[in-house]
């Protein structure tokens, strides 16, 4: 006993001489602002729950990121209905409004959806009559966490669908987990899911080097960010502003966030164009041959029949085959409409190739090696 005493002095005694840690200097008695947050735009935001800091850009139509003015989002956006219908396994889907989509993007200090997992930048975009506003929250310690919850919550009230790229099995719960760790418990039915990683996996899946935001965004979208602070980035300089309160460390990430918004309101205008047959045909000569039958089978998906059809006869005629794997498959659907005269051409092309396309099972290579023998002696 007297050997435990005498430890527990030994620590009292160096706990009293250690210096005491210097605070954030963000972290002022007084719960003020940091003066260099006003440069970013940045201000302190309170509601009945305590306070938070708040950015808000606001964007006047027309405004266009990208290949796409954001002002088309009033056009296009129910055409998203086939998307949100699939993805919420609800064929009563009623069709989004422009007005009634909320754009999310969240920066958090970890990638896992457990509890340790904080949110503290929650980014989200919306549409006004004549702009589009993206708001950014930040927390400065987790005793503002339920303040910037609840102002979520209050954008969240008039909105049916949230707009995110891998929102749907990551941003959102990490939110849910919050709201509950803060009190909140699920009342009414959850907002609806458009989440773009899916669509874009779809059509880019074999056609890009990743199907990542900033991938699809510069390759397909013509979006051009220049230096950028990389989404992995954003926890470390959280932890050091926390580390030393210089407010500096977070203008990438703001920036990085707010793009990543921008780029979702984007896409929404880009898929909703194609689900429309909008999308114009000068990408149908420069797309590879796989991403335009990738295209034409998601649109068929989709219950754009008309539109999948018309590409579907422009590949039809496409030269650039490839490993052929594509006009293997178009042959196979033109064969099971009964339309010979289409699937023969690609069978004998597809006979030219030096190997068959991607066979993964006994069966279809001995499907390939039948289709290629009638094609070789007729």
């Amino acid at each position: 006993m007297s050997g435990l005493k005498e430890r527990l002095g030994r620590l009292r005694a160096a706990s009293a001489a250690a210096p005491e840690a210097p605070k954030a200097a963000a972290s002022v008695p007084d719960g003020s602002l940091h003066p260099k947050f006003a440069s970013m735009g940045v201000e302190l935001y309170e509601n009945e729950y305590g306070a938070f800091l708040l950015r808000r850009m606001i964007f006047p139509f027309p405004y266009r990121h990208g290949h796409h003015d954001l002002i088309d989002l009033a056009g296009c956006a129910a055409r998203l209905t086939p998307i949100a219908a699939r993805q919420n396994r609800a064929a009563d889907t009623p069709a989004p409004h422009a007005n009634q989509l909320l754009f999310l993007d969240t920066e958090t200090t970890g990638l896992g959806v457990g509890t340790g997992n904080v949110p503290f930048m929650i980014g989200f975009g919306y549409c006004t009559e004549h702009t589009f506003v993206v708001e950014q929250t930040l927390i400065r310690h987790p005793g503002e966490e339920k303040a910037m919850l609840a102002y979520l919550l209050s954008h969240l009230k008039d909105k049916t669908h949230l707009v995110t790229y891998n929102g749907r099995t990551f941003d959102w719960p990490v939110l849910v987990n919050r709201f509950i760790l803060n009190g909140w418990r699920r009342s009414g039915p959850e907002p609806g899911h458009l989440d773009f990683l899916h669509p874009s996996r779809a059509l880019w899946k074999n056609t890009l080097p990743s199907c990542r935001l900033g991938t699809v965004e510069e390759s397909r979208l013509g979006i051009r960010r220049g230096h950028d602070v990389p989404g992995s980035m954003a926890p470390v300089l959280y932890v050091q502003y926390l580390n030393d309160g210089n407010p500096e460390h977070l203008h990438g990430v703001y920036v990085h966030n707010e793009k990543d918004v921008l780029t979702l309101a984007s896409l929404a205008v880009h898929f909703g164009q194609l689900l429309d047959g909008n999308s114009g045909d000068a990408w149908l000569s420069e797309a590879p041959a796989e991403e335009l039958f990738r295209t034409a089978c998601w649109l068929e998906q989709h219950g754009s029949a008309e539109h999948a059809e018309r590409l579907f006869e422009q590949l039809a005629v496409r030269e650039d085959f490839g490993d052929g794997g594509w006009a293997f498959a178009l042959a196979a659907r033109y064969k099971r409409a009964g339309r010979h005269d289409r699937a023969l051409p690609l069978w004998k092309q597809t006979a030219k190739q030096p190997k068959p396309p991607h066979c993964r099972s006994s069966t279809r290579m001995w499907s390939w090696r039948c289709i290629t023998s009638i094609a070789r002696g007729s």
